[in-house]
């Protein structure tokens, strides 16, 4: 499927992509529409200015892979770790996707935007997620430990378990009644 090492401008659409070597290509401009992309391998290869729409991304290899100004819309991302990316390389936006058992440890997530995304059981350790925006996302079971979540807007979050001393939340936004949840990393009891 992708002979070339370069593509631009193109449209792929209604691709079944399962465990094909993508390895070493660059995408610029693209749109990838209802394609499944399980089991790829995406070492190397660099993604710039591309929306992946209505995919499926599971199980893949993102060794040194790169993202600048991609957006995931009505995606799932299912079981891919993406902490070890290219982290000069990496600029992501998520909408209205499913985000399954990712890794994002490490990453430079600075101002990224998931809007309305359901983000269970991923990891976010070490991330650095200053003024991110998780906008109506349920963030049932996912981990963050040694964040920076400094200016980070959780106010329209849920399900979310953030523990205060172990990640940075200066200036960061909440509402009630999901704040709460900030307490459970304390041996306190809520009355």
């Amino acid at each position: 499927m992708f002979d070339e090492v370069e593509y631009c401008g193109q449209i792929f659409e209604n691709f079944v992509l399962a465990e094909v070597d993508v390895r070493f290509k660059n995408f610029e401009r693209c749109v990838f529409k209802r394609c499944d992309f399980s089991g790829c391998d995406f070492v190397g290869s660099e993604f710039s200015d591309c929306v992946f729409d209505h995919c499926t991304v599971s199980l893949g290899k993102f060794v040194d892979c790169g993202f600048r100004d991609v957006v995931f819309k009505h995606s799932k991302l299912i079981g891919v770790d993406l902490s070890k990316c290219s982290v000069n390389f990496f600029d992501l936006g998520f909408e209205k996707c499913l985000i399954e058992t990712c890794g994002f440890s490490g990453l430079p997530m600075s101002e990224t935007v998931f809007e309305e995304c359901v983000i269970r059981e991923c990891g976010f350790g070490e991330a650095n997620l200053s003024k991110a925006v998780f906008d109506d996302c349920d963030l049932e079971g996912t981990l963050f430990h040694g964040a920076k979540l400094d200016g980070a807007n959780f106010s329209r979050a849920r399900n979310y378990t953030i523990n205060p001393a172990s990640n940075s939340i200066k200036g960061a936004k909440f509402s009630l009644p999901e704040a709460v949840s900030l307490l459970g990393g304390f041996d306190i009891e809520l009355v």
